[in-house]
């Protein structure tokens, strides 16, 4: 594998130790407590697992959690047979208040359950605004929730008009199973034996299986399923690299769903921008998608986004019109316009008018970076804490941090490390540091923040380079002019919603270099003029008129 295929694998598929604390703002002890407890993954000397770490954040990590047990075990493990006994009793009470009762079953359940298994409960509040996008003549339609937990989405359904002999769960927990059957006969006096306890991706094996009018749920988020079955789902459902458990429903979702039915699910923000879903997002744009929504941090504890989408189970639309609901604010987007984005992300807080101010700044004349730069990490030296000093000392050399680079300059160095390169789990090759010029820019930045180094710095992995190739149109200087626009900024926050600067996203940007052949001097204004584009009093960018 050549370094630069080495830098995309290790940029987007490994994180340092010292990042995940920086990112999560814990301390380096609490990351490693978190590997020796199994909820992150280490593949190597002070490197976590991207995957690991997306989705320690999607199913464990908290803001509050991870301020107040900073340096303390999560909550490891609990006696599910116990557990199970317990709540079986209650079930038993006629007093039990079957409403509550699977919160405080969720509540009772480990974190390390929860992280294996992906679970969170959906808030009825959000299962409700999925039923505003379904059919309302439904009395004769079959619903089902393959992840039905403790059945909120099908409580909803019932309140909703759909019959308790045409509503279908599946479910791996045979308490959460029992939850539903018995809140669905206190609801409507219906014994219903279609409440069972399978694996629904295993169920899509069954030749004979059941295929469905309707089918809504909150699929487990990075549920820890071995590689090997990973792929083996993804081959069977021909789900490509998506190979996510919640990529894996949505494939599943669709091979049990009939003609023209619907479909609807709670994801994760990740299936919406990160580039492992792409599969999965060219699929749903393949179908009739009729609304896209963002619940904002509806899970307690939980760091990620959730995002709804409800979609037929038939071919898109030429000219179908998409509605958004962001922030309580609805808009409609052409489906298509997602079609011409980058890796067909999702970027549906985007107005219709500023999709078309991406459109437009696609169609105008441009270069892109891919196979035009070579990329390096910094130095990722597996113990910052052993080998960092805060003073210059004989023997060692300055390095920088992301938090140094600015796009209108450098902070003196923050740090110091001993010159011994060997010493480090990862050193990029000696010559893109010492380029004659190269661009070093944030890793982990929400918008783009490009400094260009003549003089050859050394830096720690929260930043990363690029050095041109010799036939690009436009020399370094230039390239970080256009890249720390207004513009390119709001460009890149705008498609990628992200707060991570990753190689491939980078590439996908337009870079305009025939703007310096009339604009030998760089100025803000000129380069919105020359784009045929005018700036917003809230810095988003209209088409010129």
């Amino acid at each position: 594998m050549n370094q630069q295929l080495l830098f995309r694998n290790i940029e987007e598929t490994y994180l340092s130790i010292d990042d995940v604390a920086s990112q999560l703002e814990v301390s380096t002890a609490s990351v490693r407590n978190w590997v020796k407890t199994g909820y992150l993954d280490q593949t190597g000397r002070g490197v976590i697992s991207r995957e690991s770490f997306e989705n320690f954040k999607t199913v464990v990590a908290g803001c509050e959690k991870l301020t107040a047990r900073a340096n303390k075990s999560l909550k490891d493990t609990h006696d599910h047979e116990e557990l199970q006994r317990q709540f079986d009793e209650l079930l038993k009470k006629d007093k039990t208040d079957l409403n509550n009762i699977g919160l405080r079953y969720e509540e009772s359940l480990s974190n390390a359950y929860r992280n294996k298994e992906g679970i969170y409960y959906t808030p009825i509040d959000i299962t409700e605004r999925f039923f505003q996008y379904l059919p309302e003549n439904n009395s004769r339609l079959s619903f089902c929730d393959p992840c039905c937990g403790s059945g909120n989405f099908i409580l909803t359904a019932i309140e909703n008009g759909f019959r308790p002999e045409n509503i279908y769960g599946y479910d791996i927990d045979p308490i959460a199973v029992e939850i539903t059957k018995r809140r669905i006969f206190k609801r409507t006096g219906y014994q219903t034996n279609k409440i069972i306890c399978v694996d629904f991706l295993e169920s899509i094996l069954d030749r004979n299986r059941t295929c469905f009018d309707i089918i809504v749920t909150n699929p487990p988020w990075g549920k820890k399923i071995t590689n090997g079955q990973k792929r083996e789902y993804a081959r069977l459902l021909r789900a490509g690299t998506s190979t996510d458990t919640s990529s894996l429903f949505f494939f599943g979702c669709l091979s049990r769903l009939k003609e023209n039915g619907y479909l609807g699910l709670l994801l994760q923000d990740a299936f919406f921008n990160v580039a492992s879903f792409e599969c999965a997002r060219k699929q749903t744009l393949s179908l009739n998608i009729i609304a896209l929504l963002d619940f904002g941090k509806p899970f307690k504890g939980l760091l990620t986004k959730a995002k709804g989408i409800i979609a037929q189970q038939q071919k898109a639309i030429n000219g179908g019109l998409v509605q958004c609901l962001v922030h309580q604010k609805s808009t409609v987007r052409l489906q298509d316009s997602f079609n011409k984005n980058p890796k067909s992300i999702l970027n549906f807080s985007c107005s219709s008018d500023e999709s078309e101010v991406i459109e437009h700044l696609y169609r105008r004349q441009h270069l892109t970076l891919s196979g035009k730069a070579k990329y390096g990490l910094g130095i990722v030296t597996g113990n910052n804490k052993k080998f960092c000093i805060k003073e210059k000392r004989e023997g060692y050399i300055p390095v920088y941090r992301g938090a140094d680079i600015h796009k209108d300059g450098i902070n003196d160095p923050s740090n110091y490390v001993p010159d011994d390169l060997s010493l480090y789990q990862q050193v990029a090759p000696k010559d893109l540091f010492m380029a004659k010029e190269k661009l070093i820019y944030r890793f982990i930045s929400s918008e783009l923040i490009f400094y260009h180094d003549t003089q050859q710095r050394i830096f720690l992995n929260s930043v990363n380079m690029l050095v041109l190739e010799n036939d690009f149109p436009i020399n370094a200087k230039q390239l970080s002019k256009i890249l720390n626009s207004r513009v390119l900024s709001w460009l890149f926050k705008s498609i990628f919603e992200t707060h991570k600067v990753l190689r491939s996203d980078i590439e996908s940007l337009p870079i305009h270099t025939k703007y310096f052949d009339d604009h030998p001097k760089f100025t803000e204004e000129s380069f919105i003029n020359y784009l045929g584009v005018e700036e917003n009093h809230n810095g988003t960018f209209r088409i010129k008129k």
